[in-house]
């Protein structure tokens, strides 16, 4: 830059932090207007919309924003400048115009980088877009050569197409194809927490190996706060991971999340944690033999862990045997959701269907309005189960409590049915609940259940051809091709 231009730059600093940004806003906005140089418009620019954020002066941001199209040139420090501007936009609840900025952007100049603030400020804001921006900005950056950003590209996508149970195989795939060695530690993270849904335990393995190094590098003496709340995160995830697979926990995976949680300088807060992975170990590997002696042996020694946990242990024991229980009567405090599944198995039971669909309410509810993933107590996998039997009972207010709570738990939960997604499945497209009846087919695909791709592309192909006559016709051939590719000889 000219030594005019850094004149006068440096006068429309000190104007802005001794005037204030309304002061300044004016002098930057003149400046960018007359500017002769592409880095002088350029820092106008930014300085501008700073400014401009600060006041919030939504037609100074609009006008700048334009504004930057015309800036001939870029080099790192104006492209770390507008990145940023378009960050501060975004915190300051200004989505939208953080998302003209990155369009801005693309039109003077479509680079890979611009492709993924595009698709970051897409996905931020909740643009079923982003998915596709990301696929772009991936594409772009593979042919520039951008190693680092083509991983941020695989990551960011995954975890978008991880939102929903429609998309799970793809966000799968795309982060197993994550290089790890060149991912950043919150790349890492996000990784870990998309391959824990895969249907292969080695893939399950490999994230709780990832969590582990996460804690590892994290809770060692004098790290960075940032790498400390990532470790924070991961024990979480690895915890939360455990609960959701419950009695389908491999002992690969068991192992792992043992070592895990033995790391030294968390070791002794987390015995209670050690204790409740083991005792969900051996229930699984018991429930795998069929033995029922060991299986009460296990069911004992985790009720030891958790006195309340202990008292739903003895009612399920209870509810087997066919003993009466006044409705009220066992309340369990601590673990409401527990109790409320145990409240929807008696009521069933017992045929009380409002009941029934009280309780199966209650356990929709505690998903629906949970105030975030860190403070949800995880219904496990039985909830599946039951949700299932009420889909099949003959009271209409019942199937609709149990389908929210499927719908419910398809957005919330990484656990799948024990009993398979496919029978699932058909227990919605009985109930005419066919959207849901889609998502647990995708499941049962992803999971290999036999006869899973068939049940898929026959749902599909008739979907297809409903949009069709619907004059949907975008949405059908996607349907339909998607059917024709699952149908063809592998």
């Amino acid at each position: 830059m000219s030594l005019a231009a850094d004149v006068a730059v440096g006068a429309a600093e000190r104007l802005e932090r001794t005037a204030g940004p309304g002061s300044g806003l004016k002098v930057w906005r003149r400046l960018a207007s007359t500017a002769t140089s592409a880095e002088l418009r350029g820092r106008a620019v930014l300085g501008g919309l700073r400014c401009a954020i600060k006041v919030r002066d939504l037609d100074a941001v609009r006008d700048l924003s334009q504004l930057w199209r015309s800036v001939d040139s870029v080099d790192e420090s104006l492209w770390d400048g507008v990145f940023a501007a378009q960050k501060e936009l975004a915190r300051a609840g200004l989505g939208g115009w953080a998302t003209e900025l990155a369009r801005s952007e693309i039109l003077r100049a479509r680079t890979g980088r611009g492709l993924y603030a595009l698709a970051r400020c897409l996905d931020v804001a909740g643009d079923p877009h982003a998915i596709a921006a990301f696929a772009e900005a991936l594409s772009v950056s593979e042919r520039e050569g951008q190693t680092k950003l083509v991983n941020a590209c695989r990551v960011r996508r995954a975890a978008s197409l991880a939102r929903s149970a429609d998309t799970l195989a793809a966000a799968i795939e795309e982060a197993s194809r994550v290089r790890i060695e060149d991912a950043a530690p919150a790349e890492r993270l996000v990784v870990a927490r998309v391959l824990l849904r895969s249907p292969s335990r080695f893939a399950r393995a490999s994230a709780i190996g990832l969590l582990d190094d996460l804690v590892n590098g994290g809770t060692v003496a004098g790290v960075p706060a940032a790498a400390a709340t990532l470790a924070r995160r991961a024990l979480v995830l690895a915890a939360h991971h455990a609960d959701d697979r419950n009695d389908e926990l491999t002992p690969l995976e068991a192992d792992r999340l043992v070592a895990l949680f033995s790391r030294a300088p968390i070791a002794k807060e987390m015995v209670y944690v050690r204790d409740a992975v083991r005792a969900i170990a051996r229930l699984a590997r018991a429930q795998g033999r069929e033995d029922d002696v060991e299986f009460e042996a296990a069911l004992t020694e985790a009720a030891r862990t958790d006195a309340e946990l202990a008292i739903l242990h003895q009612r399920a024991r209870d509810i087997l045997r066919g003993r009466f229980e006044a409705y009220e009567s066992s309340r369990t405090a601590a673990h409401p959701q527990w109790t409320a599944l145990l409240d929807a198995v008696v009521a069933m039971r017992d045929e009380a269907w409002p009941r029934t669909a009280q309780a199966l309410g209650r356990l929709s509810e505690s998903i629906e309005h949970a105030p975030g993933a860190a403070t949800l107590e995880r219904l496990p996998p039985h909830t599946w189960t039951v949700a299932q039997a009420a889909l099949g009972t003959n009271d209409a207010e019942v199937r609709h409590a149990a389908g929210r709570l499927v719908a419910a738990m398809m957005t919330t939960t990484t656990a799948s049915p024990p009993r398979g997604w496919l029978g699932l499945a058909h227990a919605l497209a009985a109930c005419g609940l066919d959207d849901l009846a889609t998502t647990a087919q995708r499941g049962a695909a992803l999971a290999k259940e036999a006869g899973a791709d068939e049940a898929l592309a026959l749902a599909l192909t008739r979907k297809g051809w409903q949009l069709a006559r619907a004059g949907d016709s975008a949405r059908a051939i996607e349907r339909l091709r998607e059917a024709r590719a699952l149908s063809a000889p592998r």
